[in-house]
């Protein structure tokens, strides 16, 4: 499943805003058949028209068919407002360059907490990610090899580790904790899969924060289920009320946002200002057409690109921190370069 953007205008899930269930009925799905090459780009669609998650990986026989050649890919819209979705979703395909894509018809349906429960529980296999971690779902027993077991119940929230943009961090999270820094700092936390993760890579302290009740409700239960309570602290508030920006050498070595572009464009101030001097960000949640945006957003000479990976139609990133150059040696630099100009 996706993170949230946890990855927009259609509707936006940004550091202020996020649509709240209905009671009667928690999600709208539209789901989607389509041929396997065209499943990135129908679930990036999606994206665009405002899923708060997307489903693909469910691979069919067309009929006749001896192999697998088409995909069912599946979003999840609040129920609250159909009409808005069923309008988005079809403007979305019809902007699609590929013919089939724009002529695909869409089923809807809506998905109460029972059913959601069932979806998942059908659809939620093990993840694993990198050299050493592997989510898994709580009926799971298997040791998959001595990796380090996190174990999501995704409840009524997004996030378990199967798709491009929550695989990419957890890459990326691997990759930075070794050594694990003391500290780290979960934006857009969802069912808390990327904090926890950071707990089992040997992060001390990790702050989860998410703007849902229900994803931190589901956050919290996952770290009872795996025993770090007291590691990782939750907050279901947005990051610039819940974490004051830090004295000057404070900020979090590492930090990660599975948010959708918006987000991460809107939160690029509130973001540099509580990353460490030489910190680490992850970005995820963003599609390659929008990868410029994200770079411009975190650009020198605050920010430094250090990877950009692309998997399928997602880029995950790792920007590092500058070190702010002191008042006094910036208006050096531009003294001297006024003398040069004059020479």
């Amino acid at each position: 499943m996706a993170a949230r953007a946890k990855t927009t205008t259609k509707p936006t899930k940004t550091a202020a805003t996020k649509p709240s269930p209905a009671s009667r009925s928690v999600w709208l799905e539209a789901a989607i058949r389509v041929p396997i090459d065209a499943a990135d780009k129908v679930g990036a669609l999606l994206i665009e028209a405002g899923s708060q998650g997307v489903i693909t990986g469910v691979r069919e026989l067309a009929r006749g068919a001896r192999k697998k050649t088409h995909e069912t890919v599946r979003g999840f819209f609040p129920s609250r407002e159909p009409v808005r979705a069923r309008l988005a979703v079809r403007a979305a395909l019809t902007r699609a360059r590929d013919a089939g894509v724009r002529r695909a018809s869409v089923s809807w349906r809506e998905l109460d907490a029972s059913l959601w429960e069932m979806d998942w529980r059908q659809h939620f296999q093990p993840v694993r990610a990198g050299r050493s971690l592997v989510v898994v779902p709580p009926w799971d027993r298997d040791d998959h090899g001595g990796r380090r077991r996190v174990v999501i119940h995704p409840g009524m929230a997004f996030g378990t580790g199967q798709h491009a943009t929550t695989l990419g961090c957890l890459e990326a999270l691997e990759s930075l904790a070794s050594p694990p820094p003391s500290r780290a700092l979960d934006v857009g936390t969802g069912t808390g899969v990327l904090a926890i993760a950071l707990a089992k890579l040997g992060v001390r302290k990790v702050v989860g924060l998410d703007l849902d009740p229900q994803a931190i409700t589901a956050a919290r239960g996952n770290v009872r289920r795996n025993a770090i309570k007291g590691r990782v602290a939750l907050a279901c508030r947005g990051l610039v009320e819940a974490v004051p920006v830090p004295a000057a050498g404070r900020g979090y070595p590492l930090v990660v946002a599975n948010l959708y572009v918006d987000a991460l464009v809107e939160l690029a101030p509130a973001i540099a200002a509580r990353v460490a001097a030489g910190g680490h960000l992850v970005t995820s949640g963003v599609l390659r057409s929008q990868q410029g945006r994200v770079r411009a957003a975190y650009a020198a000479p605050d920010w430094k690109l250090v990877t950009a990976k692309r998997r399928g139609a997602w880029v995950t990133s790792i920007f590092q921190r500058r070190d702010p150059a002191p008042p006094a040696a910036t208006a050096k630099r531009a003294t001297g370069t006024r003398k040069r100009k004059r020479a």
